[in-house]
């Protein structure tokens, strides 16, 4: 179900906390809403490139592929891959221990069922910073980066909203990022981040149901609604 993300920091304040320059600047907007089903472009920063911010389509393909990247993703989603399939399914192997990467998000996006009908939550910050997913990647032929998110079982307050969902992405602290894109990181130093996802500091609100629409703007996903019935952390 983790479909959708959002990005609306500016890039000066993206450059600011991350500590490294968009490699091309011009291209950066903020997005409130980044659909992964529509081929979209991310904010990622690679093992290759660790020194400046790069775009990544999301969804992981095979470095090899030829064919449409929307061919792919009808058989096989790879917006997000659980942690388990890392060591488990063995074209994901090779990236994740020589191509991992980390997604700048400012937030993403759960839902709650309830009487028959979603509710939609937006989960960010306290200090409404962005913040980084865990990730890995391919490059094609093209040089074109596919990516996806790394997931894992879901806690504190996704877990209270979420009733269909278990699963949640894995949130990297800004101290372990050099140690996840770093090639000498031993596996238990990874399996280590991967088994403690940094959920401390996020929060949540229901949003406008306008969302499921690609409706919402910019300031009703920022300001919650409060429905009867459903949580409202």
């Amino acid at each position: 179900m983790y479909k959708k993300i959002s990005n609306i920091a500016e890039r000066e304040l993206i450059e600011k906390e991350v500590g490294v320059r968009y490699r091309f600047p011009k291209l950066h907007t903020p997005t409130p809403v980044l659909d992964g089903s529509e081929e979209c472009t991310i904010s990622i920063i690679t093992m290759d490139n660790p020194h400046y911010i790069s775009y990544g389509i999301w969804g992981i393909l095979p470095s090899d592929y030829k064919e449409e990247w929307s061919d792919f993703q009808k058989v096989y989603n790879t917006l997000h891959l659980p942690k388990e399939s890392l060591n488990s399914n063995g074209i994901f192997q090779e990236p994740y221990q020589q191509r991992r990467c980390i997604i700048i998000v400012t937030g993403f996006f759960v839902y709650h069922l309830y009487q028959g009908s979603f509710y939609p939550y937006y989960v960010y910050l306290k200090n409404k910073k962005p913040f980084y997913i865990a990730g890995i990647y391919n490059v094609l032929d093209d040089g074109f980066i596919t990516c996806s998110m790394l997931m894992t079982r879901a806690t504190g307050i996704v877990e209270t909203i979420q009733n269909l969902n278990t699963s949640m992405p894995i949130i990297i602290s800004k101290n372990s990022l050099n140690t996840w894109l770093n090639e000498e990181t031993s596996t238990e130093e990874l399996n280590h981040i991967l088994d403690n996802s940094n959920t401390s500091e996020l929060c949540a609100h229901p949003i406008a149901k306008e969302f499921f629409k690609n409706e919402i703007s910019y300031d009703s996903m920022l300001s919650p609604v409060f429905y009867k019935g459903i949580p409202n952390p």
